[in-house]
């Protein structure tokens, strides 16, 4: 998956992403896909993502929403804290990592 520049500099300044960081998207009609988030040991900070379809092994954040909703987070058209707080959105993991991705998915 190539992530919009805007999210990558975004992410660069997280600072609850450990080195290697899994999110593990479930869709109800059951594509699921992952996203692995790697941090270089550089001082550059660069980030690598990586998607995968299926389930990953072990997730940092499980979020679990409809296709349409994720469409309207990455087009721009929901701010992903408002998909949150409707209920829109649920998460199993690492709320702090889950609060901090909903800040990077904002109305534009």
């Amino acid at each position: 998956m190539q992530l919009p520049a805007r999210i990558l500099e975004r992410l660069r300044g997280l600072t609850c992403l450990p080195s290697t960081t899994r999110v593990q998207f479930r869709l109800p009609d059951g594509s699921d896909f992952y996203l692995q988030v790697q941090r270089a040991g550089d001082t550059h900070g660069a980030i690598e993502a990586v998607q995968g379809s299926g389930e990953v092994e072990v997730a940092d954040l499980e979020l679990e929403m409809s296709f349409q909703t994720l469409n309207d987070i990455i087009d721009g058209q929901l701010s992903a804290r408002h998909a949150f707080l409707l209920g829109d959105i649920r998460y199993t993991g690492s709320r702090e990592l889950a609060a901090a991705l909903a800040d990077l998915f904002s109305i534009q």
